[in-house]
């Protein structure tokens, strides 16, 4: 069973989320990665196969269409952070006991620098490692206060993401974060697997890292997101008593 669920933030825009399964439940928080959103394949059928596992979940927009969302030019990590907070507070109002965390991509920094840490455990899914400096290097456009990324579409990215990502650093903010932290990465150009090395080694104790071979950044390939899913619920259920 979904529910479809809108939460105010302290700044008064509407964060949009689903959740599958029982709140009373142990609860999976998805964080979705840059220019992505709650309902991308992945996510969705996370859902779906953590819930098989015991597992409810809770999945929702960074930004959206509507017009009290956010939008990505108005973004930054800082802003996903503080939305985080926002859903784990209503999450844990509403009565949920046991709350664990994933984030794909630009997620999971995201959840780096958030400041609630009433969650059990980290799950990144091929996170990104910062400073990365990736940004800077995009066509400014200075009427448009952001600048553009090209994902096959074009994209304004707001001026102060661009900036944060340079001052922004995953392995600093790692070391400080007492989480069990699991890594699961892949090789190739297209995924973060150096970043994802020197995260975990930077990370303390409990920690894991796995590489799963022949996926790619969004773990389309065939049989590849069950084997992302089985290796995350096999991390949380560590936790979970």
């Amino acid at each position: 069973m979904e529910q479809e669920i809108k939460i105010r933030a302290q700044d008064k825009k509407v964060i949009e989320g689903i959740l599958r399964g029982s709140i009373k439940k142990p609860l999976i928080v998805l964080v979705h990665g840059l220019c992505g959103n709650m309902n991308e394949a992945l996510h969705y059928n996370a859902a779906r196969y953590f819930e098989k596992q015991g597992f409810s979940s809770f999945r929702f927009n960074l930004y959206g269409w509507n017009k009290n969302n956010r939008k990505l030019h108005e973004c930054t990590l800082k802003t996903h952070g503080m939305d985080i907070n926002t859903v784990i507070n209503y999450l844990q109002k509403k009565g949920t006991k046991k709350i664990f965390i994933v984030g794909h991509s630009y997620g999971f920094p995201s959840i780096l620098v958030s400041k609630n840490r009433n969650f059990k455990a980290i799950v990144s899914w091929d996170g990104s490692d910062l400073p990365r400096n990736r940004f800077s290097k995009l066509k400014k456009v200075i009427s448009l206060h952001g600048r553009i990324l090209d994902e096959g579409y074009y994209t304004i990215m707001g001026e102060a993401m661009v900036q944060e990502e340079q001052k922004v650093n995953s392995v600093k903010m790692l070391k400080s974060q007492k989480k069990p932290v699991k890594f699961i990465t892949i090789l190739g150009n297209t995924g973060n697997a150096s970043g994802a090395k020197q995260m975990f080694k930077a990370s303390p104790k409990p920690k894991a890292i796995r590489i799963i071979p022949g996926a790619t950044h969004n773990f389309t390939e065939d049989g590849k997101q069950a084997e992302l899913y089985k290796e995350t619920i096999s991390w949380f259920k560590k936790f979970s008593n």
